[in-house]
């Protein structure tokens, strides 16, 4: 039977967020096909492996993953399944009869949220989480309700929303530091009720 190509989520990239069972595939990998943000970090745990870059195309993934050195491993920022090129991939690879396993991950969004010191989910709060774009913000009337957004902006995008719904704090996490008045660079934007 052939060796199943893992799946793996690395979460936002942060070496101290890798699952033990991430962290394990990848220091036994002999393939490393990564999202680009994580070449260093799947360099760094996979010494034995040839680590490349992942492109566009899930059926050229499919066919290096498969035509690789085994055991191969594909590494997702996040977790494999809320990543946009998860299932296109493993449909791609089971088309040419290669087995997988999935490994999750810490979401990024959660997880930069969480490394910033945000509990998202407090529940004498009652807090329900959102993950996804500023589009689906929550009703104004609904105060209990958190979105957080991955925002290639988050000064444009508190801008967008000023003024944000009634009883609806906005925050932004931006290289892991909370800022409740965003600078102009990549990060993640909070809205609703946070607790921390």
């Amino acid at each position: 039977m052939t060796a199943p190509v893992l799946l793996a989520g690395a979460g936002p990239g942060d070496p101290d967020l890798l699952t033990l069972r991430t962290e394990a595939a990848l220091a036994a990998a002999r393939l490393v096909v990564t999202d680009p943000a994580l070449l260093l970090l799947a360099a760094a745990f996979a010494p034995r492996a040839e680590v490349v870059a992942a492109g566009p195309d899930p059926s050229a993934t499919a066919d290096r993953l498969a035509a690789g050195p085994a055991p191969a491993l594909r590494l997702y920022r996040g977790d494999p399944w809320l990543h946009p090129a998860y299932a296109a991939e493993a449909a791609a690879l089971a088309a040419r009869g290669v087995p997988t396993e999935a490994i999750p991950g810490p979401p990024v969004e959660t997880a930069l949220a969480g490394a910033a010191g945000l509990a998202l989910h407090h529940r004498p709060l009652a807090v329900t989480l959102t993950l996804g774009p500023l589009d689906a913000l929550p009703a104004p009337a609904d105060p209990a309700r958190t979105l957080v957004a991955e925002v290639p902006d988050t000064q444009a995008a508190a801008v967008r929303l000023a003024p944000a719904p009634t009883g609806s704090p906005a925050v932004a996490v931006v290289d892991g530091t909370v800022h409740r008045d965003p600078p102009p660079k990549p990060g993640l934007l909070i809205v609703g009720a946070v607790a921390g």
